[in-house]
């Protein structure tokens, strides 16, 4: 809101506008702009400077008292050196235009965000793809515990999400505390998440560019990013949706702090408290929310250097950005540290995090605040800036060699891991991977984020989401998974991007980074800006907002898995089947999946990841079927396990174990169940029944019998060779009726499950 200073330091600048002042104020509120005697130059002036302002019913002034005070000169001189004085002032709210287009753009968002609402709601919830239930897991768990509180996170998540999984824990509990809660509280959160998001993303476009329209366009291509909307997708319930919350809270937080220090206002005021309030909030659950989470409160800490090297730069003292948001991060620090020895949640590592953050902010914004006050030059701060990073990380690396060992392994598994998980993949590892998951909006937004790099140093205001765009860029290039949050940033400068494409298409008014005024309300558009408008919009955006969904579908687990899924699940509670009786040995992207269906315990996949593709690949059925033995109940193949003839995979799901193409039929797994795509097929472990009979001598001695189950009909057949003696011996692990050598035998269904030898008698 406008001040005293601000207007007066108008009037100084502009003495010719103290006549258009002193008439808006005479009207009685609200007035149109016939009721005065000011001609629209100076009234735009006005406008722009809020010190006018518009409602739906027409102009008043933004702070009749400050203005009055402006006029008679009663301005305090202490606050051209902005030393610490305290303002309340209320902010103010946008007209109902603006309102409508900003729902409209989280409307949008939300609409991206649920294309996947038939898979996740079939009857009961679905979680997307495969982590989630690992939080599903724990929340359930704590749910059934009376008696959980903060203090007894279990050792499994406290040291991963601890904030996360209790925050889920406690609004399922305030909202009934049941698995059906819990499951719906899972499914929306991720939605919910984004819409926030979207709100924070909003703000600081609009406090960095002062042009709404900027920000309501941010909102959009923040939404049409499918590297962000497949994370806060329905059902996708991991850690990813909550992190974004608290990325954007600490930066519109820090944007507010930068912009107050640059507009020189008051250094206590509701609006400064509230920023630096933000930034304490955020950065500390971005420490407790992720184990991972210091990678994401580097920005900020090198936020703070850079603030330091513009602020000397351009002769502004540093330390009134730099001080609040060293005190927000101190702050933060205090309260992460007693939620570590409080509640046991993370390791000291993580704990620390945030002191070591302050820290290093206070030693840039120290150095920054010296050098503007004794004018040392720019690039001798940043040099010092540089050496003391590296002198630091040397200092502490020497100081705490244990500390520093766990960080060298952090970044090893976290940030430079090789495996083949698909999330830890570089953005542009594959041909055209950046494309689906970012869009056009890589064309669109880089040239604009590239101008307001260059910008920086003329208008500070730029620095958050510079600095949190490039390292967020610089993240996602290494591992795909950061690109929800680059999603957010980047899509501030798609949002300026798309606002200057439509001034030069003449539908728009000039964005206000770009000279034009600022843009406090929107008019209603016509209906040719409308098209021309949403026509833009398809050529830029579309292909990208298409992208969401089909990255979302890509998530989803079908009705047929499900269906899958809850056979076995019936199945198991048919034959009384108890953990890990019941454990479903699958691959792992789905494998809690399966698990917390048929027997709850979907906490870890490490079995399944470490032994399922070898299982598939190998040869030596009767080997597998001894170790998975007392350790699994149900195998589940799909089209993917096929490779050539001899392997495991192959025979199960394309021969269903049948002898067929020279390979020999398996013994001990039983298919039970076959979706009606295909696609997957379950089989159970069973000893199976031993068929012991006589035939000539060395004969190769064939049997077979037709197996029918839901979702197939098929002839199981095993062969073997007779010993000299003229008796063989062969495992099969079906029930039924088989055709053996000169006649037939009945192999019942308890025969195949206990082992049992049933005696072939030769027909007569």
């Amino acid at each position: 809101m406008v001040t005293a200073r601000d207007i007066k330091d108008l009037l100084d600048e502009r003495p010719d506008l103290e006549p258009a002042v002193e008439s808006v104020l005479e009207p009685e509120e609200p007035w149109a702009f016939e009721d005065i005697d000011v001609d629209s130059g100076a009234f735009g002036e006005l406008v722009s400077h809020d010190v006018v302002t518009q409602t739906d019913d027409g102009y008043v002034v933004a702070d009749r008292e400050a203005t009055r005070q402006a006029l008679a000169g009663q301005v305090s001189e202490q606050a051209d050196e902005q030393s610490p004085s305290f303002e309340i002032s209320l902010p103010s709210l946008p007209n109902t235009r603006v309102l409508a287009a900003l729902a409209g753009a989280l409307a949008i968002v939300f609409a991206l965000r649920v294309t996947t609402f038939p898979a996740v709601f079939q009857g009961e919830v679905v979680l997307t793809a495969n982590d989630p239930y690992y939080y599903r897991y724990w929340v359930e768990r704590m749910l059934t515990d009376p008696e959980t509180t903060l203090t007894t996170v279990p050792d499994g998540i406290a040291k991963g999400e601890p904030l996360l999984v209790a925050t889920l824990w406690l609004v399922s509990s305030l909202l009934g505390g049941t698995k059906a809660v819990a499951g719906q509280v899972l499914a929306w959160y991720p939605v919910v998440s984004a819409l926030v998001t979207g709100v924070f993303v909003y703000l600081l476009t609009v406090e960095v560019t002062d042009d709404r329209r900027v920000g309501i366009a941010a909102v959009v291509f923040m939404g049409t990013v499918a590297g962000h909307g497949l994370r806060t997708s329905l059902g996708f319930a991991d850690h990813h949706a909550f992190d974004y919350l608290w990325l954007l809270l600490t930066a519109l937080g820090a944007t507010i702090v930068v912009r107050d220090a640059i507009d020189e206002r008051p250094l206590v005021s509701t609006r400064t408290l509230t920023a630096t309030t933000a930034v304490t909030v955020g950065v500390a659950a971005q420490a407790l929310a992720w184990d991972a989470g210091p990678l994401l409160l580097v920005p900020l800490g090198v936020l703070l250097a850079a603030d330091a090297v513009v602020g000397v730069s351009t002769d502004r003292d540093p330390f009134w950005s730099g001080g609040p948001l060293v005190l927000a991060t101190a702050l933060a620090a205090g309260l992460v540290w007693v939620a570590h020895t409080a509640f046991g949640w993370h390791t000291t590592l993580v704990a620390i995090s945030p002191a070591l953050l302050t820290a290093g902010g206070l030693g840039v914004v120290l150095a920054g605040t010296l050098s503007h006050r004794f004018d040392v030059p720019m690039p001798a701060l940043a040099g010092v800036t540089i050496v003391g990073v590296i002198g630091g990380t040397i200092a502490f690396s020497t100081l705490a060699p244990t500390l520093w060992t766990r960080v060298e392994q952090s970044l090893d598994t976290r940030l430079f891991r090789t495996d083949a998980i698909a999330e830890t993949t570089g953005l542009f590892g594959e041909s055209g991977g950046w494309l689906l998951l970012i869009g056009l909006l890589l064309f669109v937004g880089v040239p604009y984020l590239l101008w307001a790099t260059y910008r920086v140093r003329d208008d500070s205001r730029w620095l958050v989401p510079v600095v949190y765009t490039w390292y967020f860029f610089a993240l996602a290039a290494v591992q795909v998974r950061f690109v929800g949050q680059l999603g957010p940033f980047l899509g501030i400068f798609g949002g300026l991007a798309f606002v200057h494409f439509t001034e030069r298409v003449d539908v728009a008014r000039q964005p206000t980074p770009f000279g034009g005024d600022p843009v406090r309300n929107i008019g209603t558009p016509d209906r040719q800006t409308v098209f021309a408008v949403g026509a833009l919009f398809v050529l830029l955006g579309a292909f990208g907002a298409v992208q969401v969904p089909l990255k979302s579908a890509q998530l989803i687990h079908t009705q047929e898995q499900y269906e899958t899924t809850s056979w076995m699940n019936d199945h198991a509670e048919t034959h009384d089947l108890e953990y890990p009786q019941n454990y479903v040995f699958s691959a792992w992207g789905a494998n809690r999946h399966y698990n917390y269906f048929v027997n709850g315990e979907s906490r870890s996949y490490g079995y399944a990841r470490t032994n399922y593709e070898s299982f598939i690949s190998a040869t030596d059925s009767s080997a597998w079927y001894n170790r998975l033995t007392n350790r699994a109940g149900y195998v589940v193949v799909t089209p993917t396990v096929v490779g050539n003839d001899s392997q495991l995979g192959t025979r199960l799901y394309r021969e269903h174990g049948s002898r067929a193409n020279g390979t020999a039929g398996l013994a001990h797994y039983r298919l039970g169940y076959v979706s009606s795509d295909e696609q997957y097929k379950v089989f159970t472990l069973v000893p199976g029944a031993v068929l012991q009979g006589t035939a000539t001598p060395n004969a190769t001695v064939t049997v077979e019998t037709t197996v029918e189950i839901e979702g197939a009909s098929f002839t199981y057949t095993r062969q073997t060779t007779a010993q000299p003696s003229g008796t063989y011996t062969l495992r099969v692990a079906y029930p039924g009726t088989y055709r053996v050598p000169n006649g037939t035998v009945t192999v019942n269904e308890s025969a195949v499950r206990n082992g049992t030898t049933v005696t072939v008698t030769t027909a007569s």
